[in-house]
């Protein structure tokens, strides 16, 4: 049973806030059938007809067939957000590894702002780059034209939808309205917020309140409040604060905003601003590997943090390599699949068995969390949360 609570309306306090109930519990038990009788000896023959083989289930039949015809498409097109293409390097090469003979082109963007409205354009002209895309944000334009097809019918594998693999259930994966369209496959604890410890002390930064300090005017960056890695956070801070709370944090601290989330994290890591969302780990790797950027932490306030299904799978209309694309989602989410990507991303996935890989955004048991990327009953309330930061920004 799904125990998020999406109910939540403005106004309400941290007690409302949605609660994952059992999530890290027990648990859902894996449905372990009865070990398959060993098969009967074969008859020995005399001069009939031999007796027929035992035929393989269908999707395995399916899967085997499957796999030649993905060769055949021999490439696959996919775009996902991230500001770092090697990000998610190791996903595809063990995919690639797995089923030589496939070419993967990966395009990479900054936001779901920014992939949104080329897959829209792309769509209108009859023009289809890409197989796949992997985004939470923006997705709206897309599906409301029609350049989205459903995920579910291509997903047949019996231990990709098996409901015992998954955090409370399979069906909870489907971020869209009408549950099948786009699959999220992730379930991690947001904490939007990073500090430059050589300019501010963390410890200054334990409540709301401390992020109204006069001193840190002027000293902030944020992502654009109308992408990812920003309206979660808005959100957050108007269920648990307020809209005035909000008003006056933008108002009066006058944050900075882009959609370069790279450009974002050399400004922290230059010591260009003090505090900051929309700061990319696979980035802030890359100057922490030459010594630079030691100092970029995060720190966490727990009326401002959320729970996002951030890594989503969705279909073109017309992918150009339907079988490699179909073969992929459907590897994509298996054990072997979600492992990869785990170790590839450093972001926990939803199946239950594959090990958690950073701690740090894993779900406490029994603690209550405002459920908002690719929670469905949220749309609105995200919707109204970029619209009101944008104004308050006086973003266009």
């Amino acid at each position: 049973m799904n125990s998020f609570d999406s109910n939540q309306k403005r106004g309400l306090t941290r007690r409302d806030f949605v609660r994952v109930g059992g999530l890290t519990s027990a648990g859902l038990l894996a449905a372990c059938g009865p070990a398959a009788a060993p098969a009967p000896p074969a008859a020995p023959q005399t001069g009939g007809v031999a007796p027929q083989a035992a035929q393989k289930p269908a999707w395995e039949q399916e899967w085997e067939a499957l796999v030649p015809a993905a060769k055949k498409d021999g490439r696959l097109d996919l775009a996902w957000i991230t500001g770092a293409q090697g990000g998610y390097q190791k996903a595809l090469d063990d995919f690639q590894k797995a089923f030589p003979g496939i070419e993967i082109g990966l395009s990479s963007f900054n936001s779901g702002a920014l992939l949104a409205p080329k897959v829209l354009q792309e769509h209108n002209a009859n023009v289809y780059s890409f197989d796949m895309i992997f985004m939470s944000s923006g997705i709206e334009g897309p599906m409301a034209a029609g350049a989205l097809q459903p995920i579910k019918p291509h997903l047949f594998r019996p231990d990709v939808v098996d409901d015992s693999k998954w955090r409370e259930g399979f069906a909870l994966g489907w971020v869209d309205p009408k549950k099948e369209y786009g699959y999220g496959f992730s379930l991690n604890v947001f904490h939007p917020w990073w500090i430059n410890t050589d300019l501010a002390n963390p410890e200054e930064l334990r409540a709301p309140n401390d992020m109204l300090n006069p001193k840190w005017r002027g000293k902030i960056m944020m992502s654009d409040p109308r992408t990812g890695f920003s309206f979660g956070t808005i959100t957050a801070m108007r269920f648990s604060q307020g809209e005035d709370y909000l008003k006056k944090f933008i108002q009066e601290q006058k944050p900075a905003f882009s959609r370069d989330n790279r450009l974002i994290t050399e400004q922290m890591v230059r010591g260009q601003f003090a505090l900051a969302t929309g700061v990319l780990v696979p980035v802030l790797e890359e100057f922490q590997a030459q010594g630079l950027g030691k100092n970029i932490k995060q720190f966490f306030i727990p009326e401002i943090e959320t729970l996002s299904m951030s890594h989503q799978a969705w279909m073109l209309t017309k992918p150009q390599h339907p079988n490699a694309a179909k073969l992929f989602v459907n590897w994509l989410l298996t054990r072997d699949g979600q492992i990869a990507y785990t170790n590839s991303t450093k972001e926990n996935s939803r199946r239950l068995d594959v090990p958690v890989v950073n701690p740090s955004i894993a779900i406490e048991p029994g603690k209550k969390y405002l459920w908002t990327t690719g929670n469905p009953a949220m749309v609105d309330e995200i919707e109204k949360s970029k619209k009101i930061g944008a104004e308050l920004a006086g973003l266009q």
